[in-house]
């Protein structure tokens, strides 16, 4: 499987403006490993760009390359738990102000990037 990283795409660099948000979200190690495999969009229905470099991962739309979320990850027992999350926050950029919003939307793209690269393992 290809492991996806920051050169494969491009992307916009990310903004002074972020925002933290709380997500509480533990992962087993090989739910971790399929995360941290990222996705490299592959049709015009991909919409995100999400690529990892210790310790966060990136996530930025594919289309325009905007960043929007990073997301840094700490060890707990038996796997890896969310430590901190943050959003642009750059009126020019994202416009979305609803935090909880954000939060719903990172959630799914992290759930949906694990379940995409089930059966892909390095």
């Amino acid at each position: 499987m290809r492991i996806a990283k920051r050169e494969d795409w491009q992307t916009q660099i990310m903004p002074a403006a972020l925002a933290p948000i709380w997500v509480e979200k533990f992962y087993s190690q090989d739910e971790f490993d399929r995360l941290i495999a990222g996705v490299i969009p592959e049709v015009m229905e991909d919409k995100w760009f999400i690529f990892y470099e210790s310790p966060w991962l990136y996530l930025h739309r594919s289309w325009t390359g905007l960043f929007v979320f990073k997301v840094r990850f700490e060890p707990v027992a038996a796997g890896m738990a969310i430590a901190e999350a943050l959003v642009n926050h750059d009126p020019h950029q994202y416009t979305e102000i609803e935090r909880e919003h954000d939060i719903a939307i990172l959630r799914t793209l992290l759930d949906s990037c694990i379940s995409r690269n089930t059966g892909n393992r390095r």
